[in-house]
């Protein structure tokens, strides 16, 4: 079982604001961790097809999702974690065209 890491596996947040065609960094990597999302949501100003990876290019952690003009997605708190990248890998929100999406998440380090 993976381990939080040292500051007792508290929450961190992030912003989501991302908008180009492809690859859009939301977490940056952290040397020997993991990034779990334990929550997020997201808005789109347009039709886009989203799909979370463990890196740029990377893993799909989660199917493709297509959102619609003002559509919502969220996935609710979840304390086990809704997917995890590699260790020591970014977390991509990869986006089908340039198409304004925006929203937050929350997330720990796990070993």
């Amino acid at each position: 079982m993976a381990h939080y890491d040292h500051d007792g596996g508290q929450p961190k947040f992030a912003a989501i604001d991302a908008a180009s065609s492809g690859d859009n960094t939301l977490v940056a990597a952290v040397p020997g961790k993991k990034i779990r999302v334990l929550s997020l949501w997201l808005v789109s100003a347009g039709t886009v097809t989203t799909r979370f990876e463990s890196g740029a290019g990377g893993t799909a952690l989660s199917g493709q999702a297509t959102l619609a003009v003002n559509n919502i997605y969220v996935l609710p708190y979840n304390p086990g974690g809704w997917f995890e990248t590699a260790v020591g890998s970014l977390l991509n929100l990869e986006l089908s065209g340039a198409v304004s999406v925006d929203g937050s998440l929350s997330y720990v380090l796990v070993d």
